[in-house]
């Protein structure tokens, strides 16, 4: 049990950041539980987070979600219920409404505004978080990629690195992946040869040519910083096009691109 409460313990410092949110969260909670007269709406934005957040930390939770139910990586969504942003904000503004003094509300702004801005990280320091660089907003090199790959009037096939996979689908739906995201999460048990090859500290050039080609696939994308051995040009694939960071490959062979969907038919 001790293991448990600790877990939940964990998760919610974690959500919390530097804990200066989860501190004003917590604060806005007590005063709205306080001081809001209204029932409903001290039960909306009191009672019912308070709820939550007890729950949360009951050790009987975290055991049925993870041990149970087998969802422990993402046990920490749960605290995704509690309307953190929206009690802050409403206590913040009902302790605004109870001052008199325009000197005192102007100060009281200040200082949430301040703890606001401090207390949080700008998205840009994730390393999953860029700027947008085109109006599709996923990385150009996956735009310029899937434009030097896609044949008009048919759907081709083609291997990418596992870093690409989530952007294709947001791009274009004429080139079709052997694998998607189902194979980057160990819990769900699905198993693809080649999806596991490209992810090797150091893969093999004929079995990446050969695998792909089993399962149907005309091109592979590469990451210029991994490792293979050997060269897959050697395997009857030639270079396509080339970004900062990638290189295409298409099959080089005669009868590599007959058309297996036609989606112009």
């Amino acid at each position: 049990m001790k293991e448990l409460f600790l877990k939940s313990f964990q998760t919610i410092t974690d959500y919390g950041g530097n804990g200066l949110l989860l501190l004003f969260f917590l604060g806005a909670l007590c005063f709205v539980l306080l001081f809001e007269k209204n029932k409903e709406i001290r039960k909306l934005f009191g009672a019912y987070p308070a709820a939550l957040l007890i729950l949360f930390m009951i050790p009987v939770v975290p055991y049925i979600y993870c041990n149970v139910l087998g969802e422990g990586e993402t046990f920490y969504r749960l605290l995704w219920l509690i309307p953190m942003t929206l009690v802050s904000a409403y206590a913040t503004v009902l302790l605004l409404s109870k001052l008199k003094l325009r000197i005192l509300k102007l100060g009281v702004a200040a200082v949430a505004a301040v703890c606001i801005a401090i207390a949080g990280n700008p998205g840009y320091q994730s390393p999953v978080m860029v700027p947008a660089q085109n109006a599709y907003q996923i990385p150009q090199e996956v735009v310029d990629l899937c434009d030097a790959i896609v044949i008009p009037g048919r759907e081709v096939e083609c291997v990418f690195p596992h870093e690409l996979v989530p952007y294709i689908r947001q791009y274009t739906p004429y080139i079709v992946m052997p694998y998607g995201y189902e194979t980057m999460v160990d819990r769900w048990g699905f198993s693809n040869e080649l999806a596991e090859e490209m992810i090797l500290p150091t893969s093999s050039a004929e079995r990446l040519a050969r695998l792909s080609r089993e399962k149907g696939c005309q091109f592979i994308v590469l990451n210029k910083e991994h490792l293979v051995d050997g060269n897959i040009t050697d395997y009857e694939f030639e270079v396509l096009s080339e970004t900062e960071h990638y290189t295409a490959y298409r099959d080089a062979r005669e009868n590599a691109l007959t058309p297996w969907l036609n989606t112009a038919e």
